[in-house]
């Protein structure tokens, strides 16, 4: 295992069980970009990260990540999971591959997919203060006409409610 994919999930285990989002955002270069099946960040370097880390953490009311295979090919280091713990008072077990791309020692590029109606209805997410990088809905996910408004990433996150509601895949 390289040392960037043990320090990220060193970084990440420390967000799950203390909340402490500082440690994994200092991770992340000043380019990068993030992404997952609800949102995108393109740009907003540590802000950014701290921002979409802290996100993840507050969705859930305990939760706990395994690594079952961690791969590393020129540069890119794949990362099989399997995630554990409580949202909304249900508990959830889901499983996902995150992409880590390095460059001089930071991440500069992280993408994580999963099948998000493994999970429990999401929780509001938390908004963000001026300055902060926001968001962007992904592009996959089209506004609502009874969404229009508010974050980008409120309204992401309500339509894969809805969309897993109807019992499709968000």
């Amino acid at each position: 295992m390289t040392a960037l994919a043990e320090t990220f999930i060193s970084a990440l285990r420390r967000l799950e069980s203390e909340r402490d989002a500082d440690t994994i955002a200092g991770l992340f270069a000043e380019d990068v970009s993030l992404s997952n099946p609800l949102v995108s960040y393109e740009a907003g370097g540590a802000a950014a990260a701290r921002r979409f880390w802290s996100q993840y953490r507050a969705a859930f009311e305990e939760i706990s990540s395994e690594f079952r295979t961690v791969k590393e090919t020129d540069g890119v280091t794949f990362l099989e999971w399997r995630s554990r713990g409580t949202l909304a008072g249900e508990a959830f077990d889901y499983g996902g591959v995150s992409v880590l791309e390095g460059a001089d020692g930071k991440i500069a590029s992280f993408r994580t997919y999963f099948d998000s109606a493994q999970l429990p209805r999401a929780r509001a997410p938390l908004t963000h203060p001026a300055g902060d990088a926001a968001p962007t809905a992904r592009p996959d996910i089209a506004p609502t006409g009874k969404n229009k408004g508010g974050d980008a990433l409120d309204r992401a996150q309500r339509e894969a409610a809805e969309q897993r509601a109807e019992g499709g895949y968000s």
